[in-house]
């Protein structure tokens, strides 16, 4: 060895040690990072090289492993390194030419190759600024200081005595006071049956784990993983795994990323939603309060994007009447700055009012925003909006991204939409063209998906049914879009005084294999109510939610319109969940496990001020025990006595937890009424 190089790898050493105890510097796993000033382009160039192999190695081990769970080598670190050093002699022969002794400089393991002047080391042993497994190299191309190039997992799979740990699942939740166990599998290799230590560090707030032992031959060991009761709920939590064991008087370890989730009891508001800190603070903890402008704003309708945003829609008031207005929150609550302005995009397309009472996201990112617009004061019009996925008009559809409907001259007004796989654009509503002889009546549009009217649907574009004789009150209020004998199908449900829902074909005609004619009316003995909403169940049958004599009521029907005699008393719920004053619900949506979930909204006591409800069911029709009080949770969201209601239910999946949660929106009121949000887990 040469006495000159050595003393330069040690003044390397020294270097990079005090820049890093100074801050000046990262011995870590940073790519091409150094502990002397920029080195010159073929240094850069050179330690790149090995870099950049290191980059290829892992996503090769990554795609032949693609099937497998990933996986956390440990191995006898001094085996180890002579294989890597091998590698590296077999990989890069013009840096590390011919096959040297290896050499011991604590923490290093190393060789010198005096025809290029350059060392190679892995690092043995931890309790240094060095990252323990952690391979350097110095001297020749690469400059006078130890450079960082990666892990020696990074180049090879270790072939020596330890073993592979692995995750069935590298996520965990815990309940609020419980506890939960992350599993780690033990795989050993070539011979090796020592003990394995397991610690997990990084937790939420309020949670812990113990370190655990995998005894010698054992193939699996579990964590335990608890929460305190009083433990905050959490958003996804990356921790850190570490393996480690015993090679003679070596400690080698590996370490992996877990996500780790405090949650909360089903029916509880998750109170990690939301800005922390926002000003004024929520009355209830975990609800998004959003004034979209000076004036009384009202939400009746959410959409969440395939990336978890939440899109709330309704109206806001201005100085000529009411115009469209909708937000955007990002998956855990705060405001989008990247849509519309500071979050909000407000639309105005009449002078004397505009609603958005439905939303809907395509499948490419735009949005689609359904209600009515009146220019006079009495004769108000279909009107169904398209943004792009920042907020701003679609110029593609329609009039600058306006589309606006008259079926006659009465008031027409949507209250939903739906996207069909073929991009086309569904709207429902009532109309009251026909007033004198049957009232309101089911409305029906059909858009193109670049917004002109589909005249290939109904009465060319439109369809008009009168539900029920006379002056009834029959209204659209949610549609569905399901596949009947190879077609998509059209399923409008609503009312005024119970529920009624029609089905249709894709040519707009009523679709006779449902109901009778088409047409199913007087799901329950009543004449106050309305279906609100719908979701479609696994073999063509579906829910329909809303309020009959003013409590929560769901039906479930077949696929050919009757109603379902295996849930609820013949097919019918109706819950009261005050049994005292009025409730509503005014959604439903279906959880994977077949559970519904309700969202709507219940007076207090003997009071007109409304609080957000959420009610559970079980895939028969009963109220879930395990949700809230007996199958119903109910959240005052504004302060003291003051009213607030939710008007929208969607389900948010997050594979980060992984979790599906309930988002309810509506309005909740302070100085004004403003746009509320909250979240809840089911």
């Amino acid at each position: 060895m040469q006495t000159r190089h050595l003393s330069s790898w040690l003044s390397g050493l020294a270097m990079a040690a005090a820049l890093v105890g100074c801050g000046g510097g990262d011995a870590g796993p940073t790519r091409a990072t150094v502990a002397a000033a920029d080195p010159a382009a073929s240094i850069t160039a050179a330690a790149d090289a090995l870099a950049d192999d290191a980059g290829t190695r892992r996503r090769a081990l990554a795609a032949a492993t693609a099937a497998a769970p990933a996986a956390m080598v440990v191995a006898d670190p001094a085996a180890a390194a002579e294989q890597l050093l091998d590698h590296a002699e077999a990989t890069f022969p013009g840096y590390f030419p011919g096959h040297p002794a290896t050499a011991s400089l604590p923490p290093f393991a190393y060789r010198y190759y005096a025809a290029t002047g350059i060392y190679l080391g892995v690092v043995l042993d931890g309790g240094t600024s060095y990252t323990p497994g952690g391979v350097y190299v110095m001297g020749g191309d690469f400059g006078n200081a130890p450079r960082y190039v990666g892990q020696v997992t990074d180049f090879i799979v270790p072939n020596g005595s330890g073993f592979r740990a692995a995750l069935p699942t590298d996520k965990a939740v815990v309940l609020q006071g419980a506890g939960t166990t992350l599993r780690v599998d033990v795989s050993r290799q070539a011979g090796w049956g020592g003990p394995v230590q397991l610690t997990l560090a990084g937790l939420p707030a309020g949670a812990s784990a113990a370190a655990v032992s995998v005894p010698a031959g054992a193939a699996y060991a579990e964590i335990p993983i608890t929460a305190g009761a009083a433990a905050p709920h959490s958003l996804p939590t990356t921790a850190e795994l570490t393996v480690s064991a015993l090679f003679g008087a070596r400690t080698a370890l590996a370490k992996q990323a877990v996500t780790v989730t405090v949650r909360g009891r089903p029916g509880v508001v998750d109170t990690s939603f939301g800005t922390p800190g926002a000003v004024p603070a929520p009355a209830l903890p975990g609800a998004v309060i959003t004034q979209v402008a000076s004036s009384e704003d009202y939400a009746w309708a959410v959409a969440v994007q395939p990336d978890g945003k939440v899109l709330t829609v309704g109206t806001t008031a201005i100085s000529t009447g009411t115009v469209v207005a909708v937000t955007r929150h990002l998956r855990d609550g705060g405001i989008d700055p990247s849509f519309g302005t500071g979050g909000k995009v407000i639309t105005q397309v009449g002078t004397r009012g505009d609603s958005a009472r439905a939303a809907a996201v395509q499948p490419d990112g735009r949005i689609v925003v359904a209600g009515w617009t009146d220019s006079t004061g009495i004769d108000a019009n279909f009107l169904v909006l398209r943004y792009r996925a920042d907020g701003t008009p679609d110029p593609t559809f329609a009039d600058g991204g306006r589309y606006v409907h008259a079926f006659g001259t009465g008031t027409d007004r949507a209250h939903a939409v739906a996207i069909q796989d073929d991009g086309r654009i569904v709207v429902g509503g009532t109309t009251l063209k026909n007033t004198s002889t049957t009232g309101q009546d089911f409305a029906l549009v059909r858009l193109m998906p670049n917004g002109a009217l589909d005249t290939s649907f109904g009465d060319g574009g439109q369809v008009i049914t009168p539900m029920q004789a006379q002056s009834a009150g029959d209204v659209v209020y949610a549609l569905a879009l399901p596949v009947v004998a190879g077609e998509q199908r059209i399923v409008a449900v609503g009312g005024e005084g119970n529920f009624v829902a029609a089905r249709y074909r894709a040519s707009g005609a009523l679709d006779t294999t449902f109901g009778t004619g088409g047409k199913v009316i007087g799901l329950f003995d009543a004449n106050i109510g309305a279906a609100r909403s719908v979701a479609l169940l696994p073999g063509g049958r579906m829910v329909l939610a809303g309020g009959i004599l003013n409590d929560f009521a769901a039906a479930q029907l077949t696929e050919s319109g009757q109603l379902d005699v295996t849930f609820g008393q013949a097919g019918r719920v109706i819950v009261p969940v005050s049994t005292t004053n009025w409730d509503n619900a005014t959604a439903v949506a279906r959880q994977p496990d077949g559970r519904l979930v309700l969202g709507g909204w219940a007076y207090s006591g003997n009071s007109s001020s409304a609080d957000f409800v959420a009610v559970r069911l079980t895939a028969a029709g009963a109220l879930d025990a395990e949700f809230g009080t007996n199958g119903i949770a109910i959240h005052p969201v504004a302060a003291g006595t003051r009213s607030d209601s939710a008007r929208g239910l969607v389900l948010q999946h997050d594979d980060r937890v992984p979790a599906v949660r309930a988002i309810l929106g509506g309005e909740a009121s302070s100085s004004n009424y403003d746009y509320a949000l909250v979240r809840l887990w089911l």
